[in-house]
């Protein structure tokens, strides 16, 4: 058995019953057939990553607080889908284009959830679709809205001669889209993702109020006329704010730096 294995069985042992659970480094010896030296070393390099915690009277184990920190994660990704839901599907509705719920991860944005647009003619990328935050409008539009020091920091490390977009990006030009973003409280982009597409983009907050994702609709660069474009920036803005509100963002009005 791995040693990956035998941590997992062991924090499986951790998980509470109804209660806060611990318990000696012996009884997981005994219950799980391991050699108390196996069972001390896996949970001296748990404890060094927050995954158990040793009470110091009693010498017994217990869960960490990272598992707590990676459970919350875990519950709010879901809350995130299963309460913006509803709202995508009033924008397809509304749009009759592809929709989009984009989350961050780190320096990247990933499309989480989709509904695709019931016209033959339409734009159809994966869930689990990752790029820089500074490419798409999806992407862009996070990036606007996060604290202004991590932008800088995740600019700083852009490859500007070697990066995914389909045109050529600059950290000038990008500065300035995501001011004119701030100012709208939206982002649109085309062909920068896919070739002949257009994307219009609108931040979702948390009740912690920072951004968390951001409302996409997509399609046809086409189909995305000047009058189309104001009707879908209405809608997205719309209701990126109210999936804001039901999350428990208070402040719904765009912060400007």
């Amino acid at each position: 058995m791995s040693v990956i294995a035998k941590a997992i069985q062991i924090l499986d042992m951790l998980v509470p019953q109804g209660s806060d659970k611990e318990v000696s480094v012996t009884t997981i010896s005994r219950e799980l057939d391991m050699p108390v030296q196996s069972v001390h070393r896996i949970l001296n390099s748990l404890s060094e990553h927050g995954f158990v915690a040793q009470n110091q009277k009693t010498k017994k184990y217990k869960l960490g607080l990272s598992i707590m920190k990676y459970g919350f994660l875990m519950w709010d990704s879901l809350m995130f889908r299963s309460v913006s839901r509803p709202f995508m599907e009033e924008l397809s509705r509304h749009t009759k284009e592809t929709i989009y719920l984009a989350s961050r991860e780190n320096t990247e944005g990933v499309y989480i959830d989709c509904i695709d647009s019931p016209q033959i003619l339409k734009i159809s990328e994966p869930i689990g679709l990752k790029l820089p935050l500074f490419i798409g409008a999806s992407n862009r539009v996070i990036l606007a809205y996060m604290p202004q020091p991590l932008r800088d920091a995740i600019l700083s490390e852009t490859d500007w001669i070697d990066h995914p977009a389909l045109k050529p990006l600059t950290r000038e030009y990008i500065e300035k889209d995501m001011e004119l973003i701030r100012n709208r409280g939206y982002a649109i982009t085309d062909g920068e993702m896919t070739e002949g597409t257009t994307g219009i983009a609108a931040p979702i907050f948390s009740y912690e109020n920072t951004v968390i994702g951001s409302l996409n609709i997509a399609g046809p660069s086409i189909r995305f006329t000047p009058d189309n474009i104001e009707k879908y920036s209405y809608f997205v803005k719309k209701y990126a704010d109210q999936i804001s509100k039901e999350l428990g963002y208070r402040n719904l009005y765009r912060i400007r730096d």
